[in-house]
């Protein structure tokens, strides 16, 4: 996540812009090989930009508390960060 918002919509972000100056660049007259070159050359970077930033350690330490804030009348809840929460059971109660 970066500023709230997850990795792939960032690096969809980077590759349109990229796309989009590249375009203006060949409209523009530009040696396609060198729009080439620096399109690659800065989506490489971008790229390992978003890797850096958005592989950071998670905010929050397992056992930390956390409030979930609730719309209208419903109480808000306190819970616990829990990498790993025991998953339901799968078998279907005897009736």
């Amino acid at each position: 996540m970066i500023l709230g918002r997850p990795t792939n919509l960032w690096t969809g972000l980077i590759t349109s812009l990229i796309s989009l100056g590249a375009l203006m660049a060949l409209f523009a007259g530009v040696d396609p090989t060198a729009v080439a070159q620096f399109s690659a050359a800065f989506g490489l970077v971008a790229g390992a930009v978003v890797l850096l930033v958005a592989n950071q350690n998670p905010s929050m330490l397992v056992g930390q508390q956390y409030t979930v804030i609730t719309e209208g009348n419903d109480p808000n809840v306190v819970k616990v960060a829990n990498p790993n929460p025991t998953p339901p059971s799968l078998e279907v109660p005897k009736t």
